[in-house]
């Protein structure tokens, strides 16, 4: 009886695929960073406490409305980033006794979706809601329109939205540090759930502590890129853990 002959096309294709996997998650990875990193370095930081002309100025400025829309782009990127982190994860070799970290992964891209998707509801009412009652106090050239920016911000429904969307996004990141604990890359997961979970708290601070926030959650996806690049690959698939 003939032996049939072994082939190592599926093997081939496999390995492919998980280059592609590796390769699209770093790339998500990276822009997410440097474009959450983006929002609080482009955004305007004026004195906010008085109405005024410049106030206003600010608020309609295409800064303020290309800065805004970075931070919607680097959330929106966490879900596509955390998917291709599942993919990665599965094909890998978990340590000994390890476990994949799969399904906490999985996990993370549905809660990243659902809170970035929160999360753009209350960025959109910044980018148009508010640059548009700043311009019309610029045409007018009465900064006391501008009393109806406290009163879109902090309308109820919008801080319960924009709360459980950030609290969604730390939900997240925390699952991220458990999908790479199990695997090895604690420091990337610690880190990239520091950023994300800080990420409300820091909407109360400084212009400063701001932007070292931004460079926190950019340094935690950078890290995540590079563990991602960085762990050992597998063709065979594995149960999840």
């Amino acid at each position: 009886m003939t032996t049939p002959a072994v082939t190592t096309r599926p093997s081939t294709e496999a390995g492919r695929a998980g280059r592609r996997a590796v390769r699209w998650t770093a790339l998500g990875a990276v822009g997410a960073a440097l474009l959450l990193l983006a929002f609080p370095l482009l955004r305007p930081w004026p004195d906010e406490t008085v109405p005024s002309l410049a106030l206003a100025a600010d608020l309609a400025s295409d800064r303020w409305v290309i800065a805004h829309l970075c931070g919607i782009a680097g959330l929106g990127l966490l879900a596509p980033t955390f998917l291709g982190l599942r993919t990665v994860l599965r094909d890998r070799t978990p340590p000994a006794g390890g476990r994949h970290g799969t399904r906490a992964a999985t996990a993370a891209v549905v809660t990243a979706w659902l809170g970035a998707g929160l999360c753009a509801l209350h960025y959109g009412a910044e980018i148009f809601g508010i640059r548009t009652i700043a311009q019309a106090a610029v045409r007018t050239g009465d900064p006391a329109l501008l009393a109806d920016v406290e009163v879109l911000r902090y309308q109820p429904a919008a801080v319960v939205v924009f709360a459980l969307g950030l609290a969604l996004v730390a939900a997240a990141g925390v699952l991220v540090a458990v999908a790479l604990w199990r695997t090895g890359g604690r420091r990337a997961g610690l880190v990239t759930a520091a950023g994300l979970v800080l990420y409300l708290p820091q909407f109360f601070g400084t212009p400063a502590v701001r932007i070292s926030h931004g460079v926190l959650a950019a340094v935690g996806l950078l890290l995540v890129a590079w563990a991602v690049t960085r762990s050992r690959t597998t063709t065979a698939g594995h149960p999840e853990g």
